[in-house]
């Protein structure tokens, strides 16, 4: 039973369970990793798993910029308690939608856990961060997918040198301002063209946006958070299952979003709301993004006298008998209370539970906790007589938590047996985002089964805006909150200024402590002024004060975790207490506090691990297959061999522990049975060569159309190096020419003497907007070459028909993962001499064409993403990572170009 919980005594407080004190997870903390993406279970595996395999320092920190660009979508950030949401493992597994200022406030937390100083801009009207290393600081840009060097191509350049003016060999020799910004950006279609991913703004756009007037550096601010942590466990009868796309498409309960959209429909039983969107489905502000997946989560607690005591959270004077849960005695009230776990964010639950009511004075209530029993919200009440099947679907009461208490109370007022339990069962939807779940790519892929300290967890993670928070302490003193969360300085903060100011929360586990790990974002600023972190496993009699933030240097915007100590063997309850004293409004941005446990029983119970894909075909139809892994110890490491043609279609992952008594045999292996080998997938790094044709005359049989802006007068926009958008449409037809199904137009080039040519490429895009990832793209174009222009040889016809496995790693794909404006090549094994390149065009519709190129070579390197899997180390502690940098405030920066001096950026040679 639990120990008396001495804060009852000394507050007043009441308790909300008795606890059996039994275990409530047989698999903790279970983790499923594969080598085809990062691990995204902690601050500390994320790091490890993107960066540990890269030697340098840039070669880390562009590791980290690549997996962030995949793990996030640009659209309208994700608000919780009135702030984006910028702690990267919360964003990252539930949500990835994120602007400019969202990514990067998480880029913030991110590299300042590496141990890398960092800053924050904004640059008119966008947002972007930088990273120190190497002896200088480096603009990364994971909303608009951006990297820009110095002139030298490799050294990655600061916020400050981007729009600076400038001349080198790329403009021509041309001095203008933002010379970096249009000429030397790393993923871009061209000089002076378009981004590749993100928004794909043109380079001369972002030249405007780091004009040096535009600069400001917030150095009292980073906009970042950091703290939680995934955690799943398993129970007997619980199967998880995440899917790689959301499940509620076809739903009935589907909602227009808004409700003027006739196109976008959801259930709001399948996501979270996002106040920064009108409460809508946050992927209704980019249905074509396809980030947002479900997961499902069942779990049937054993009611049966054996297996009732590790089934539940709680119990309070019932107990299991053949007739099912009933009270211990008649006329007198119990309940039993049974924990929900997400381990995603959860956005609705069912409960189905069989009771039995016999008179009108017996009593079957369910009630539900989401913070850990403190308070309690009644959902259902049995007002019929007799055995009942109860269904019941909770939307609003548990969305957005990520585990929930289930309280059945039950009184037989006559006879104990007149009110009972006899079965109940949880079906829980989550929302998970897809992009970060544990993939499978083309070929072998090596899987990681292990799991993290053998311990269950309680969180708290509370709303501090406004009277949210009231509930939610058992104590507090001076206290003061903005209704709405201001962003840049602390949402809670001392009514009465020079006094002190305190929230005390409480924590009552079912078993032993083991661990507490508590701290949060802070904002101390004022002389003198300090906030302290204290916890107390005595019931408030004596405090351990654990930090004391003194500093009041800029930045005004700390973020700090520590663990407690030597917590005494026997403690179930302990408080936890914020305390600070200031003449200004310092105080709190955040908390967030985890309480750990041991559960009774040790040891590791077998799982099954389930992988579902869809196999990409030649003619890009699909066939599902799937495989079954059992787990009979941890760790371990096994393949899965993925076939077909492309990267597979992702479905499904599924978690459970082995049934031992299985209703039907479970397939082990492949679904078909067949293992169709192979080795690991070999990601390429692009190179190009020289244009040779830029700047060159061409001839055209064909006059251009003026559709929205088309049309070539001067017969130059084809080879004056600007590469359109890599989406079409818009305004990406006016920089170049079109033409219509009924033309067969030739493009020749003149390169003006005979050279050696190794590729050639075309852009192309046009209506309907074909995507060549889709095998969609049926306009044909052949390449000829000649050296007199009389006679031509046919090199081949360039091929449209792109694969993911294609895209090379150095190229960043628009966020939908589409390529509707294609510039797309054609590579030969041997180089060829010609003056003369002859473009044979027959469209299929109205097709556009931004560019076309002659290149001495394109390049095609290995290249390895280098993902560490578990080495079997716990790095999920926080209290390791040093969150703050140079905390003197600069309140202004030289804008000077700065020469080349180190800070390389990747590339195949440093592989």
């Amino acid at each position: 039973m639990r120990k008396t919980n001495l804060l009852a005594a000394v507050l007043g407080v009441a308790i909300g369970f008795l606890s059996t004190g039994t275990s409530r997870a047989d698999v903790c903390n279970l983790k499923v990793v594969t080598d085809a993406n990062p691990d995204y279970s902690d601050i500390g595996s994320l790091i490890y798993s993107a960066t540990a395999n890269w030697p340098a320092t840039s070669n880390k920190v562009w590791a980290m910029w690549y997996w962030n660009t995949i793990a996030r979508r640009a659209t309208t950030p994700m608000i919780l308690h009135g702030l984006e949401l910028t702690d990267p493992i919360r964003q990252f597994n539930d949500y990835g939608y994120a602007m400019c200022s969202t990514v990067a406030g998480i880029n913030c937390a991110i590299f300042s856990a590496m141990g890398l100083p960092v800053k924050y801009w904004d640059i008119a009207v966008h947002t972007v961060m930088e990273v120190e290393y190497d002896g200088k600081y480096h603009l990364l840009d994971d909303d608009f997918t951006a990297l820009y060097t110095l002139c030298d191509g490799h050294t990655l350049a600061s916020v400050d040198e981007i729009g600076q003016e400038g001349a080198c060999a790329a403009s021509g020799g041309k001095i203008e301002k933002g010379h970096i910004a249009k000429y030397h950006c790393l993923t871009a279609t061209s000089p002076n063209g378009f981004l590749t991913g993100g928004d794909d703004k043109s380079l001369a756009y972002l030249a405007g946006r780091f004009d040096p007037t535009a600069l400001k550096f917030r150095y009292y601010y980073n906009d970042w958070d950091l703290g939680h942590r995934y955690s799943l466990n398993l129970r007997d009868n619980e199967v998880y299952t995440r899917y790689y796309h959301r499940l509620d498409a076809d739903s009935p309960y589907a909602e227009p979003q808004p409700k003027d959209n006739k196109t976008y429909r959801a259930d709001p039983a399948y996501y979270v709301p996002n106040p920064n969107a009108k409460n809508l489905d946050p992927a209704s502000q980019g249905p074509n993004l396809h980030i947002r997946g479900n997961g499902t989560r069942n779990y049937a607690p054993d009611l049966s006298a054996g297996g009732f005591a590790k089934s539940v959270w709680s119990v309070d004077s019932v107990t299991a008998t053949a007739a099912g849960v009933v009270p211990v005695v008649s006329g007198k009230a119990g309940s039993v209370s049974f924990r929900v776990e997400g381990a995603n964010v959860i956005t609705s639950l069912k409960i189905h539970a069989q009771i039995a009511r016999k008179n009108t004075a017996d009593r079957v209530a369910i009630a539900i906790s989401t913070d850990n029993g403190l308070n309690w919200k009644e959902v259902y009440t049995a007002s019929e007589l007799g055995e009942q099947q109860e269904d019941l679907k909770l939307i609003s009461e548990v969305n957005s938590a990520y585990d929930v208490l289930v309280k059945v109370s039950l009184l037989g007022q006559k006879a104990a047996t007149d009110a009972a339990l006899h079965s109940i069962r949880f079906e829980t939807i989550t929302q998970v985002n897809a992009k970060t779940l544990p993939k499978l790519r083309l070929g072998k892929n090596t899987i990681s089964i292990g799991t993290g300290a053998p311990s269950q967890s309680v969180v708290l993670w509370p709303d501090l805006q406004g009277n949210a928070w009231k509930s939610l302490v058992v104590d507090s003193k001076n206290v003061a909150t903005a209704t709405n969360h201001p962003g840049y300085h602390a949402v809670m903060f001392a009514e009465k200024p020079n006094e002190d100011a305190y929230i005390v929360f409480k924590f009552d586990v079912p078993m032993d402590l083991t661990g507490l790990t508590y701290g949060g974002r802070f904002c101390n600023r004022s002389s003198k002024s300090h906030i302290d972190m204290l916890h107390s496993v005595d019931g408030g009699k004596s405090w351990v004060t654990t930090y004391s933030l003194t500093d009041t240097t800029s930045p005004w915007d700390v973020i700090h975790y520590e663990k407690a100590q030597s917590i005494p063997k026997g403690v179930c309850s302990v408080l936890v207490k914020y305390l600070w004293n200031s003449k200004g409004a310092d105080g709190l941005y955040a908390v967030r506090m985890e309480a750990n446990y041991a559960p009774t029983e040790s040891g590791f119970k077998p799982v099954d691990v389930a992988f579902t894909w869809k196999e990409v075909q030649k003619d890009y139809t699909t066939v599902e297959r799937s495989h079954v892994q059992r787990v009979d110890k941890i760790p371990l490491t096994y393949t899965i061999n993925v076939g077909g043609e492309d990267h597979p279609v992702m479905e499904s992952l599924r978690v459970n522990l082995v049934n031992p008594t299985p209703n039907g045999s479970v397939k082990y292996g492949y679904s078909d049975g067949k293992d169709v080998g192979g080795v690991k997938f070999q990601d390429r790094w692009f190179t190009d060569g020289k244009i040779l044709s830029l700047g060159k005359p061409y001839t055209t049989t064909e006059k251009s159309t003026g559709f929205q802006g088309a049309g070539d007068p001067d017969g130059k926009k084809l080879t004056d190096g600007v590469v359109a958008s890599t989406r079409t449409g818009g305004t990406s037809y006016k920089y170049g020419v079109m033409y219509d199904a009924k033309m067969k137009p030739e493009i020749i080039v003149d390169l003006l003497e005979a050279q050696k040519c190794s590729a050639f490429r075309i852009q192309v895009g046009g209506y309907p907007w074909w995507d060549a990832l889709k095998g969609e793209i049926k306009d044909k174009v052949e390449v000829l070459t000649s050296t007199d222009g009389q006679a031509f040889t046919s090199q081949g016809f360039v091929n449209f028909n792109l694969r993911l496995k294609d895209v090379p790693v150095n190229f960043s794909l628009p966020d939908e993962e589409t390529m509707t404006g294609y510039n797309a090549p054609l590579v030969l094994n041997q180089p060829v001499e010609a003056r003369y390149v002859k473009f044979r065009i027959t469209p299929a519709r109205s097709l556009s064409i931004s560019q076309v190129q002659v290149l001495d070579r394109i390049t095609y390197t290995p290249f390895d993403l280098k993902i560490a899997l578990p080495d079997g180390k716990d790095r999920s502690d926080l209290t390791g990572y040093p969150l703050r940098h140079d905390p003197a405030p600069e309140f202004k920066r030289v804008f000077k170009m700065m020469g080349p001096d180190g800070g390389k950026l990747i590339g195949p040679t440093g592989n």
